[in-house]
């Protein structure tokens, strides 16, 4: 069974406050546990209903009853894990892309945003701080893994485009159509909020406004689904 102790640990884990104080997240189900593991990812314990085959890690049987007290997702699983935050620190390079977010708030798009850049070969992304943390249970559900395939910081954005001096690619809505626009020069690809887009600050800063046309009605367009068009021509 689980301990108070445990409980009160794991449901703590929840919050972004505590997941940066214990450097700790949460992972449930499985197939995403075992993935981590897999990517090396340094595993504090594991939880589940009967035991499973965790590449070798041990394993603390409890109930279905203790893991739904501890759960962060409505669907609800027979494994969580909790596991390390690795290092994410780095360095932007004058010869790769890195992705900026600015304010993606939605769990459900920071992750789809992750396991996106994850299949383009994206390797690094830069979130605002106006961003849900990437390691947000459903962050890390949502990104299937990817999470940890990827260097993921937070920090300002303003100050990493000054400090970099790259062009910045701007998703936006009155911009140069991204069909026609030349990707041959590596630098950011910026992308804005669900509901206002880029931040005005940050427009500014923009080298190549781009648009996705629209043949349509809708307003906008998914923040997950914008990333992946614009990944697909670089």
């Amino acid at each position: 069974m689980l301990s108070q102790p445990e409980i009160k640990h794991i449901n703590s884990l929840k919050i972004k406050k505590y997941r940066t104080k214990y450097s700790q997240f949460i992972a449930e189900g499985d197939k995403i546990i075992k993935e981590l593991i897999d990517k090396g990812i340094e595993v504090v314990n594991i939880y589940a209903t009967d035991i499973n085959s965790f590449n070798g890690k041990q394993v603390k049987i409890v109930s279905a009853e203790a893991l739904n007290k501890v759960t962060a997702l409505q669907h609800h699983y027979n494994s969580l894990a909790v596991f390390k935050i690795p290092d994410n620190t780095f360095e932007v390079l004058a010869d790769e892309w890195v992705v900026l977010l600015d304010d993606i708030q939605d769990p459900g798009n920071m992750g789809t945003i992750i396991r996106t850049c994850d299949w383009f070969g994206i390797q690094k992304i830069i979130c605002s701080d106006g961003c849900v943390d990437a390691y947000n249970p459903k962050v890390v559900q949502a990104s299937m893994a990817s999470i940890c395939s990827i260097q993921i910081q937070e920090a300002d954005l303003e100050t990493i485009i000054a400090e970099n001096k790259l062009p910045v690619y701007g998703a936006v809505l009155n911009g140069k159509n991204y069909h026609e626009q030349s990707f041959t020069e590596k630098g950011f690809i910026l992308i804005g909020n669900e509901g206002h887009g880029i931040n005005k600050s940050l427009q500014e800063k923009i080298t190549y406004p781009i648009t996705i046309p629209k043949k349509g009605k809708a307003e906008s367009l998914n923040a997950a689904i914008a990333t992946a068009l614009i990944l697909d021509k670089l």
